[in-house]
């Protein structure tokens, strides 16, 4: 029969192996492996989700449950702190019941009470004492999260996601603070759209047309390039200058227009020594959000295709991994079908990739529409391990052509929501960081 250990109390162990799981499924099981200053040695001493193995593989994390061999750990380790977290909920709302099994030993039940907004909650911890190991039940909440719980224990969080780029003030240029910002949509006719060009008025949504088939698909044509609206021409208006040949869009540069080709290709690359993941979120002009990636989130099943319009290519081009050489690269292939406004290409760096910055991986996203190409660089991101998701851009389908805005937009610290996007009245797509549903999947399933 288990033996219940109360908030506070603890008991011996033998030194055997460990198994600990939690109620209900879903919750973020992490630890902690400290020093005798109650600090980690490093980042790599923080066990979760994105960084699975201790680096003496004596503390893992699989299918939801940490897994230790106390016989294995490390003489630098004194103790190892395990915490349960939570992104869309509050353990005050979670009836959470902690189970510790040790190996030829005993079975212990942790009651954890008491919490309220916590969104972290600290377990339990594993601890040296005369020679052998002790458990105790710590049963407290954590009010900083598991980013301030990281921090308290000495990970390095304390990068700030790099705000977007300042954003010159025209007419039709939101105020919204940039990651609630809207973005913007085509210029007037007559209207020159250069690398650094200031922003424009907005213009109407492209209205829907009927399907339009892969280039490259047997039996589809060529994907329409114009509205189906006669009040919008299929030609360029005059005075636009496009954007031609190979084009990089830095911090404050402005938004470039390129022809429009029957099919576009978005290219989210990075170097190769870890596995990155780019997803899609498509605008239709109904405005009907579509998720096109590889992997779920919460309601949103892994879908790699809308239809003929969209697909994602999975990875490609990788170089050699193991030794950290050479560019892997994720594709989605878009046909701008006139039914779609919008495509918010995003880089996720939470799948089986361990942990690393966008800036240490180096992480781009190319537009390449016929011949030329725009190229947006997670150049502005900060250091940080920990912040999962980056939306560097934006490519607008509109009768002109191609629009490609530079965002960069990041993720809060340790989030694994998606963005939200919606489509605003004039035509323009607003996006918010973390506002979107939780990614379903800690490993790479595809």
């Amino acid at each position: 029969m288990p033996e219940t250990i109360g908030k506070g109390a603890n008991t011996a162990l033998r030194g055997g192996q460990l198994r600990i799981s939690a109620v209900p499924s879903g919750i973020d099981l992490t630890v902690l492996c400290l020093r005798e200053n109650g600090k980690v040695g490093s980042d790599a001493d923080f066990v979760f989700y994105n960084q699975p193995v201790s680096p003496d593989s004596a503390v893992r994390l699989t299918a939801g449950e940490i897994t230790s061999d106390l016989a294995a750990v490390t003489d630098d380790t004194h103790r190892m702190v395990v915490a349960a977290s939570v992104d869309t909920a509050t353990f005050g709302a979670i009836a959470l019941s902690v189970r510790i099994t040790e190996a030829g030993a005993g079975v212990y039940d942790l009651p954890i009470t008491g919490s309220t907004a916590e969104t972290t909650v600290l377990l339990a911890e594993v601890y040296r004492r005369a020679g052998g190991w002790k458990l105790r039940n710590i049963g407290q909440g954590y009010a900083t999260g598991l980013a301030g719980l990281a921090t308290d224990f000495g990970i390095t969080v304390d990068d700030e996601p790099a705000p977007a780029p300042a954003i010159p003030m025209t007419p039709g240029t939101s105020t919204r603070p940039p990651a609630q910002r809207s973005h913007p949509t085509p210029p007037a006719p007559g209207q020159h759209v250069t690398a650094g060009a200031a922003q424009y008025p907005a213009a109407p949504a492209a209205s829907v047309g009927g399907p339009a088939g892969f280039a490259d698909a047997p039996g589809h044509p060529p994907a329409r390039t114009g509205s189906a609206d006669p009040g919008h021409p299929q030609s360029s208006p005059p005075g636009v200058n496009f954007g031609k040949g190979v084009i990089t869009l830095g911090k404050d540069a402005g938004p470039v227009l390129l022809e429009k080709a029957p099919l576009v290709r978005l290219r989210v690359a990075w170097a190769s020594g870890t596995d990155y993941e780019a997803y899609a979120l498509v605008v239709l002009s109904d405005g009907k959000i579509v998720h096109v990636a590889t992997f779920p989130a919460a309601g949103i099943p892994a879908s790699p295709q809308y239809g003929d319009l969209v697909r994602h290519l999975g990875d490609r081009g990788r170089g050699d991994v193991q030794r950290g050489g050479g560019l892997t690269e994720e594709i989605i292939e878009v046909c701008l079908a006139p039914e779609i406004v919008a495509v918010v290409p995003v880089a996720y760096s939470a799948i089986n990739n361990g942990t690393g910055s966008f800036r240490k991986y180096r992480v781009t996203l190319s537009i390449e529409s016929g011949a030329d190409s725009v190229s947006i660089p997670a150049d502005q991101a900060k250091k940080s391990s920990w912040i999962f998701t980056c939306v560097p851009g934006i490519v607008y389908n509109r009768p002109e052509g191609v629009l490609i805005e530079r965002l960069e937009l990041y993720s809060r610290r340790f989030s694994e929501h998606r963005p939200a996007v919606a489509l605003q009245p004039d035509g323009r797509v607003e996006v918010r960081m973390d506002k979107g549903p939780v990614n379903q999947f800690k490993a790479d399933r595809t």
